[in-house]
């Protein structure tokens, strides 16, 4: 890809998701996300592999899908209100429909189907964009229409994309899947309160996106695509091995990580808002995602191959540069949680 189609289709990435943060009418956002879907079709199929353009057909398919259906829905809400203002969308059957639409788009189950094999087919870094900056678009629009969306709707998604996440990664060796099962279940617990509280909602996803972004960055410097391959990684970076560990672990929300500070904040505003079976629902369904997560960490960090384990590793390949940005997250990944009794 040469440098000028990598510059238009990185700044219409960014200037469409920017775009939808400020639009109020409906054409504009539909306009903004067909966009952004267009854009990120040649990153996925780039490394001009089977998979890869399996991966490209499946996320455009999926992702127009879902556009037309919320186009659909406004242009009926217009047809009968005269009106395309995003605030200004009342009737609940159009809100559901554009809902789940925006679901899809971001994953969530049970429309979740489409992220692992898109995930698995697309490079790392390509992965690390689909599980972060792609669900940013959805989740701005629900964020801006949560007074008026169906909050049964939401928990109900909420709590099958937790249970639909942590059972899905248990059974995977490939990291990219694994991870993508893992945004699954983050996007469970970001839609669970963004009707109640959407500033906790957008705080889990800003969490989540610090939290993913080392371990994606580390995955690509040693260039690890299954789970045998991080069990090596002490031999050729000890330093890389420390930050997937703890980045891990706040991946799966233990204290005194980072991780911990969201799923802290929903429960409690849960349990406030007189919710306490749905709050101890998605409390113990998320053991099965730490499950995963102490599995990955116990392999990363506490095994000495080849005496404690019986898998086949793989040969110490050169790292690529070392990123700030890769010490700067994973110190984010670690330390946030002081912050926050100041939310």
């Amino acid at each position: 890809m040469n440098l000028l189609s990598w510059l238009v289709i990185s700044t219409s990435i960014l200037l469409s998701t920017l775009l939808i943060t400020t639009a109020t009418h409906w054409l504009m956002v539909w306009a903004c996300l067909e966009i952004n879907t267009i854009s990120m079709i040649p990153i996925i199929a780039k490394s001009h592999h089977p998979r890869s353009a399996e991966a490209s057909t499946k996320y455009f398919l999926t992702q127009t899908l879902a556009s037309t259906t919320m186009l659909f829905a406004a242009t009926t809400n217009a047809m009968n209100t005269s009106n395309w203002e995003i605030n200004l969308t009342t009737e609940p059957m159009t809100m559901t429909i554009i809902t789940a639409a925006l679901l899809m788009k971001m994953a969530a189950a049970p429309f979740h189907f489409w992220l692992p094999e898109v995930s698995q087919g697309a490079t790392t870094m390509t992965t690390l964009i689909l599980l972060t900056w792609q669900k940013i678009a959805p989740l701005t629009i629900l964020v801006i229409t949560h007074n008026e969306t169906n909050m049964t709707l939401l928990l109900m998604s909420a709590t099958l994309s937790i249970t639909v996440g942590g059972l899905g990664a248990v059974n995977q060796t490939q990291l990219r899947k694994l991870l993508a099962y893992s945004s699954i279940t983050h996007t469970g617990w970001t839609i669970a309160i963004l009707t109640m509280a959407p500033k906790i909602s957008m705080l889990t996803y800003m969490t989540y996106l610090i939290t993913t972004t080392p371990i994606m960055l580390i995955m690509n410097l040693t260039s690890s695509s299954s789970i045998k391959d991080m069990g090596n990684m002490w031999t050729s970076s000890p330093h890389l091995m420390l930050a997937a560990s703890t980045s891990i672990l706040s991946l799966g929300g233990l204290p005194p990580l980072t991780g911990f500070m969201p799923k802290w904040l929903i429960l409690n505003k849960m349990t406030a808002m007189n919710m306490t079976i749905e709050a101890t629902t998605m409390a113990v369904l998320s053991l099965i995602s730490l499950f995963v997560y102490m599995r990955l960490m116990y392999l990363t960090s506490m095994t000495t191959p080849p005496h404690t384990t019986l898998m086949s590793m793989k040969w110490r390949l050169p790292n690529k540069n070392h990123l700030m940005l890769t010490s700067l997250t994973t110190v984010c990944t670690t330390t946030l949680l002081p912050m926050s009794p100041n939310i």
